[in-house]
């Protein structure tokens, strides 16, 4: 059986055995999220590779630690969740300048032809990770666990050691956030602010 094939509690569990290669496959299969995770929330790539090492530095001490009857990108994102936090020394929101209004007007029109429409969408990705880049960096941690990682609603909710109601909560207000400052971009008028 492929390492691809065999399910993280087994790779856990021979890992914790000291199975090198154990090692190597869940840090193989994880890293691309636990990076996204941390790039998500730090400034440079460099600040998220590191973030990441340290993840996995993390993840080697307390493996036994980990229950094999959950997920393990969950309990990786709560990981990288803490790390990250601790590296933006607890400062959880960043300035909120608003989006570029000269890059909202110079958005291509979505009818022009395929090449135009390819740039459009290139540029509308960028547009909305900027508008990502304007919530509160716990808020942004847990747009991408949900949307980015696809986990759920629970899994969020331990992967960063919130209440469930508190994660559905800030996810409902992110979502609202980002459709007001995306609404330039997508033609629809702001709604007004509703609490879930």
């Amino acid at each position: 059986m492929r390492s691809e094939e065999v399910p993280d509690a087994v790779l856990a569990k021979k890992a914790r055995r000291g199975d090198p290669a154990a090692w190597r496959a869940l840090v193989r299969r994880h890293t691309p999220m636990v990076y996204r995770l941390a790039r998500r929330l730090l400034a440079t790539n460099e600040d998220a590779e590191d973030a990441a090492q340290e993840v996995f530095v993390r993840m080697h001490r307390s493996i036994d630690s980990y229950d094999t009857a959950r997920p393990l990108p969950a309990w990786l994102g709560r990981i990288t969740y803490h790390v990250c936090l601790r590296r933006l020394g607890h400062a959880a929101r960043r300035s909120s300048e608003g989006l570029d209004p000269v890059a909202l007007a110079d958005l291509p029109d979505p009818d022009g032809p395929t090449p135009e429409a390819v740039t459009a969408g290139a540029e509308s990705d960028a547009i909305v990770n900027r508008a990502v880049e304007q919530l509160a960096a716990q808020d942004q941690f847990l747009i991408a666990l949900r949307y980015r990682e696809g986990l759920a609603d629970g899994e969020v909710a331990e992967a960063t050691g919130m209440n469930i109601n508190t994660v559905r909560t800030r996810l409902f207000r992110a979502r609202h956030t980002l459709r007001r400052l995306l609404a330039p971009v997508l033609g629809s008028p702001a709604t007004e602010e509703v609490t879930p």
